[in-house]
């Protein structure tokens, strides 16, 4: 017999479960959970019925109870709960039924869950759709077909197509759902239903005029540069400006309220916008009116330092931003909060809070900050987790860390480890290096690396047409991060019309090598070309070789190189053939935040390079070279970008060795400066220089035939062994670049950019060749200038870059301007 009380708390838990699911749950007597007349119950058997057989494993992986386990009605409900929280049942019920068997001490039980699924989604229509895209929706939506019924999820789904005519311009209108049972062709397969989204379209509305009243610090025509929303205007139809969005405006509002808080305002009031719609047959549109009390302006007073301040108040003074008689900026006393919490999250002090308590003296207009610090305890690291690396390996990410498991923690080299990981290239912006309090011990904290992997493979293409070199072109096919190494591995190929036949390219790059703070590559090119110089060798052939091995110098951003090359170069009408054999050391300053698309940083280089003695070869010949380039970010998102670059270079001869003419500095094309043909820019005999002092000569030779010859009119006075010492190219060169990157496009990440730019350089020869042609040898500032605009698009494959160069020192002969496209990383 069963007691009373074991069948009222029956009866209870039914109506519990009716309430909470609306689901029927249908227990057998034999289900108790508490021993009868000696004999335990245990479940032998848990069967699923109702469902497909992957739902059905599902359900048995999700609930608590076992084969095995002792029956228990608790634990039965639970079960019950969540396999209704699957959101795939409308109805689950539970039943029992005790197996026959042997008599014993326990008796053996089936658990069966008898499931009816919700009917499944079969169709979304989406009606009177007109003045939108119906496709562009459907990509927005996250209904998909043989989705369960799911009301919360069909309303998600109006409010998409609500936010996506909003964004559009279209406030007004509106969209409800109706579900219908969709015919079935067969009995069997269930209940099935469509949702119908009606959808009332109104006209679009435009915000015609902004009136701003109340502003003495800022005027009207200053709010409205600054807020997001702009009043229609001729280019309204290409870049959807004048548009009406009810949640830009309250976007303004904020903005406005910022600017003011920035300048002293800090009592600045805004009334709710009003905003008067005025219809029209074929489009609404918006007067707005903002009221603004902009209060009185406040200033900085005094700066104190309370609490568990560590050392001398004048120390934590020097660094903060808030300076005592400047205007008040709430939030620079937030960044002057964040910079005292580093302080003292670099000692160890990872649970600091810094409280700004402030003073505000309505009479002398002015704000007393005091920051009261409570340090708390020291932290320590525990566990190093990194989530998100697919195809990237675990210690290709530990050995960037500067802090280990078990040591004490430190925020400024968790910093610098977050840059370490973002500068690899590997991982999209945003890096975030989480902290999370151990569960047993309060001041370990687990830092957990939160990352998504981007892509590193890279095919690059590159085409253009030059009076050197006639139509050109190349490709190059990079894998960064080979199999999750962090290795680089290279591929190009380059070929040409007239002047470059063939190029071909590897390289090999190991960042770490054995994870150590070694770097090193090896490389190895082959090329052939046509020997344009004067001295019209045929075919020349070069092969070339080597490694390099590179490392750190007393901090991580400062490295020490040294590469060691070999070069054959090979001429096909010419026995002397030059053979190279080259040792470079380097010093390198790089705190460049991403390899491929900076917007911070300097990168700065100083490199020599021997060639010859004593290294071998028959060249003897020594090389300076030094490059500076520097990033800066003008606004808050890193879009508008400001980039300088200058690179210098000397050639030096070495003994009774000339300087190879393949060797020597020429200038022009879109690396260098823009605007003018490749290598162009080569000194006083170079082929620029030569065909404005061209001239012509009629010969007629022994059989009474004339021919036109041409000639440098400079060179008509000189003896064969002085024409010898004229040779095109430069022994030293200067190439500065300044360039300003700004969004074209409104995506989030700028992927179409606009540029503007200016170029200047030039290449310096002997002072002999200058002598003999009787020109003046430029100064170092006497340079070729260059400007103009382009447009480049981050695709998946790479930089696409459109350029236009205008020279702004043309000379005679010369091209005004030059267009140029080419595919490759941001330059």
């Amino acid at each position: 017999m069963y007691s009373l009380s074991s069948v009222f708390r029956f009866l209870a838990m039914l109506v519990f479960f009716g309430a909470f699911s609306s689901s029927f749950i249908c227990i057998s007597a034999s289900a108790q959970d508490t021993e009868i007349e000696g004999i335990s119950a245990r479940i032998e058997e848990i069967e699923i019925k109702g469902t497909s057989e992957l739902e059905s494993s599902q359900i048995l992986f999700l609930i608590e109870s076992q084969v095995g386990d002792k029956l228990d009605r608790k634990t039965i409900s639970r079960d019950i709960h969540s396999i209704y929280q699957m959101k795939l049942f409308e109805d689950v019920q539970a039943e029992v039924k005790e197996l026959e068997g042997e008599e014993s001490k326990e008796k053996s039980y089936q658990l069966l869950y008898r499931v009816r699924e919700r009917p499944r989604l079969m169709e979304v229509k989406l009606e009177g759709v007109l003045l939108a895209e119906s496709s562009v929706i459907e990509e927005e939506m996250t209904l998909l077909q043989y989705d369960p019924y799911d009301p919360e999820k069909i309303s998600l789904n109006e409010q998409i197509i609500l936010e996506h005519y909003r964004s559009e311009g279209y406030p007004r209108v509106s969209v409800i759902s109706i579900i219908e049972d969709y015919e079935q062709d067969t009995e069997n397969s269930g209940k099935r239903f469509r949702v119908v989204f009606k959808i009332d379209e109104k006209p679009r509305v435009y915000l015609t005029d902004i009136f701003v009243n109340g502003t003495k610090y800022f005027s009207e025509l200053d709010i409205k540069r600054f807020i997001l929303s702009s009043e229609i205007d001729c280019v309204s139809w290409a870049n959807q400006s004048g548009l009406y969005r009810e949640e830009m405006i309250n976007q303004d509002l904020s903005m406005i309220t910022q600017h003011y808080l920035k300048k002293g305002f800090i009592k600045i009031f805004i009334d709710k916008p009003e905003v008067t719609l005025i219809h029209n047959p074929d489009y609404s549109r918006v007067d707005v009116r903002i009221d603004v009390n902009e209060g009185d302006q406040y200033y900085t007073g005094k700066i104190k330092f309370s609490g568990d301040v560590l050392g001398d108040q004048n120390i934590l003074k020097e660094g903060i931003l808030l300076e005592e008689g400047e205007i008040y900026n709430p939030f620079l006393q937030n960044r002057d909060r964040s910079g005292i919490s580093e302080i003292y999250h670099e000692q160890g002090y990872a649970f600091v809070r810094v409280i700004p308590e402030t003073v505000i003296d309505e009479v002398k207009k002015i704000v007393d900050v005091n920051y009261r610090i409570v340090k708390g305890e020291k932290a320590y690291i525990g566990r190093l987790e990194i989530a998100g690396n697919v195809e990237t390996r675990d210690h290709v990410i530990r050995r960037e860390f500067e802090v280990q498991e078990e040591e004490l923690f430190n925020g400024k080299k968790l910093m610098r480890s977050q840059q370490n990981i973002n500068r690899l290239g590997f991982f999209q912006s945003g890096v975030v290096l989480e902290r999370s309090p151990h569960e047993e011990e309060g001041n370990i904290l687990d830092i957990i690396t939160r990352l998504k992997e981007s892509q590193t493979g890279t095919f690059q293409a590159q085409m253009g047409y030059s009076d050197f070199s006639g139509f050109s072109g190349g490709a190059t096919i990079s894998k960064g991060n080979l199999l999750g190494t962090g290795r680089t591995l290279r591929f190009s190929a380059q070929f040409a019309e007239q002047s470059v036949q063939q190029q071909f390219n590897a390289t090999l790059i190991d960042p770490r090598i054995f994870d150590s703070q070694i770097s090193g590559s090896i490389f190895t090119s082959r090329s052939k070309s046509t020997d344009s110089t004067e001295l019209d060798r045929g075919i020349i052939t070069e092969n070339s070789y080597g490694f390099s091995l590179g490392m750190p110098l007393y901090f991580r951003d400062f490295r020490f190189a040294t590469q060691v090359s070999a070069l054959d170069r090979l001429f096909s009408l010419s026995g002397t053939d030059l053979f190279k054999r080259s040792v470079s050391p380097s010093l390198t300053y790089n705190t460049v935040n991403h390899p491929v698309f900076p917007s911070a940083g300097i990168k700065t280089s100083i490199r020599v390079i021997q060639t010859g003695t004593p290294f071998g070869g028959n060249i003897q010949l020594r090389e300076y070279q030094f490059q500076y380039q520097q990033f800066w970010a003008l606004n808050m998102d890193n879009t508008f970008i400001l980039m300088a670059k200058g690179r210098m270079g000397l050639l030096q001869e070495q003994g009774y060795s000339p300087i190879p003419s393949e060797d020597r500095y020429r200038l022009g094309g879109i690396d260098s400066i823009r605007g003018h043909y490749y290598y162009n820019i080569s000194g006083p005999y170079g082929t620029s220089e030569q065909s404005i002092n061209i001239a012509y000569r009629v010969i007629t030779d022994e059989l009474g035939y004339t021919q036109i010859k041409t000639y440098d009119i400079r060179t008509v006075d000189l003896n064969s062994s002085e024409l010898q010492e004229l040779k095109s190219g430069g022994i030293s060169e200067r190439v500065f670049n300044l360039e300003l990157l700004f969004p074209l496009s409104q995506d989030e990440k700028s992927f179409v950019r606009g540029l503007l730019f200016f170029d200047a350089g030039n290449v310096n020869a002997e002072s002999r060749q200058y002598q003999l042609l009787g020109e003046e040898e430029p100064s170092f500032f006497d340079l070729r200038k260059s400007a103009g605009f382009g447009v480049r698009v981050i695709t998946p494959m790479g930089v696409l870059r459109f350029e236009y160069g205008s020279k702004l020192d043309k000379r005679p002969s010369e091209t005004p301007d030059r267009f140029e496209f080419t595919v490759s990383g941001l330059f």
